[in-house]
């Protein structure tokens, strides 16, 4: 039989075990939990998961799964659609270098919603694990020069739905066809002029068309077998590479692990991966040399490509293109505080002294730092002042997997982001539950999500 991607992907996908999986893998897995959960606590307050959530209680009705946070109850598809927008409208989910984009604000809402509350919570695991798997391994495969998360994110729901419902590896092969077809095609974003729209990156809608795919392929519904070989938007031998022999290539030196989510990225700040970079690098000049706004005189960015290409306006008009504006994520950070961008919130739109500040910042291509993507995210910021320039070059922030924040990072993280938005206790709840899945079933967690 010809070898296709999508039969290979959707064997492996169907065929995992929770036996299959170490523990650092199953703790990873806790983590990405941990970690879509809490970026979609205030994620959830936003006007645009809110529009989201009222298209999917008109769309889908009642059904059995949790839009979190709410005490509402939808059909696993529309909840799982209102939860991915509520983890991703911040843009302060995970994400993976190789796939350029964030994975989980799509697998674990989509895992979540597709099972029940007598499920094994290993069984969920080892499910978020295998969503994480296929997707990015689809989205570093294909022939693209942009961000386009939404292009490869609907392949982790698929299998989220395709594992819950125990579909074989045929039907699984079909459900990630059917996506290709019917999934989002997401422009690149940098070429709009309105990058600061509720569309951001599609991955709300890509969950959709995921879930969608695998109920159609349990019914017979059939997609183009070698929909992922087609070279004119895939090249196919890097989706498989490693597959059968139990490993994931990390594509930095030659380092292999045994699955792509041990690298998987976490965020500390609630804007573009593009920025980090440059706002920590500005933070550490404050911080060391001992420099207030009021000493600076003006700020040079140089980055690469992709980052020098966001929209970068001074004055950003919302929430979504202030999340794409290297200079006024550097200004809110040094004029507000650090704080000010975990989350970063409607209130800090408009505000004068970080105005003045972006004002002062110039973000340029260097072309030298582009070979260094999606590998690395370098930026070098230097700050002149009346006492002279300082200098500072970043290429892994905060949260990349080379310098991976323990559980201990990713539950302050968590507790940032719940304070004023939840009680104490329902986020000790929703962590207890989570750290408590390999010993137990999904209800405790299902309970706790709900409140």
């Amino acid at each position: 039989m010809t070898n296709w991607v999508a039969a290979g992907l959707a064997d492996w996908a169907a065929n995992l075990r929770p036996g299959d999986l170490s523990d650092d893998v199953l703790s990873k897995a806790e983590d990405c939990i941990i970690d879509a959960v809490a970026s979609a606590i205030p994620g959830s307050l936003t006007d645009g998961a809110q529009r989201i959530r009222s298209v999917a209680t008109a769309s889908y009705g009642n059904g059995d799964a949790t839009v979190w946070f709410s005490g509402e109850k939808l059909h696993p598809t529309g909840a799982a659609f209102a939860n991915a927008a509520s983890a991703s409208m911040l843009d302060i989910d995970d994400g993976h270098r190789r796939a350029t984009g964030h994975p989980g604000a799509a697998v674990v809402p989509a895992v979540l919603a597709a099972y029940g509350p007598d499920a094994s919570g290993l069984d969920v695991l080892a499910s978020v694990v295998a969503g994480y798997e296929v997707c990015i391994r689809a989205g570093m495969s294909e022939n693209r020069r942009a961000y386009h998360t939404g292009n490869y994110t609907g392949y982790g729901a698929a299998v989220a739905v395709a594992r819950a419902n125990r579909l074989d590896a045929k039907q699984m092969m079909h459900a990630l066809a059917v996506t290709t077809y019917h999934g989002p095609r997401v422009a690149d974003l940098t070429l709009s002029q309105d990058m600061g729209s509720n569309v951001k990156e599609s991955i709300p809608w890509s969950v959709v068309a995921g879930m969608t795919a695998a109920n159609l392929a349990e019914y017979g519904f059939t997609g183009c077998r070698d929909a992922l070989d087609i070279d004119e938007r895939y090249t196919p031998e890097i989706a498989l590479e490693g597959l059968a022999e139990g490993y994931f290539p990390t594509g930095v030196d030659g380092g292999r692990v045994s699955h792509v989510i041990l690298r998987t990225y976490f965020k500390r700040y609630a804007c573009c991966r593009w920025c980090h970079s440059a706002v920590e690098a500005l933070l550490t000049i404050m911080r060391q040399q001992n420099v207030s706004v009021d000493d600076i005189q003006n700020i040079q960015v140089d980055t690469f490509l992709q980052s020098a290409g966001l929209n970068n306006l001074a004055d950003p008009p919302s929430l979504e293109s202030a999340q794409y504006s290297v200079p006024y994520c550097m200004a809110v950070a040094a004029v507000l505080g650090e704080d000010a961008l975990t989350p970063m919130s409607i209130d800090s739109l408009h505000n004068a002294t970080a105005v003045k500040l972006a004002s002062k910042i110039t973000v340029t291509r260097d072309k030298t730092l582009d070979p260094l993507f999606p590998h690395q995210n370098p930026s070098r910021v230097i700050v002149s002042t009346a006492r002279g320039e300082f200098e500072e070059f970043v290429t892994a922030p905060w949260g990349e997997p080379d310098r991976s924040p323990d559980r201990a990072d990713l539950l302050g993280k968590f507790r940032t982001l719940a304070k004023g938005r939840m009680s104490g206790n329902q986020a000790s709840r929703i962590i207890d539950a989570v750290q408590g899945l390999r010993n137990g079933k999904m209800g405790d967690l299902f309970d706790a999500l709900a409140a």
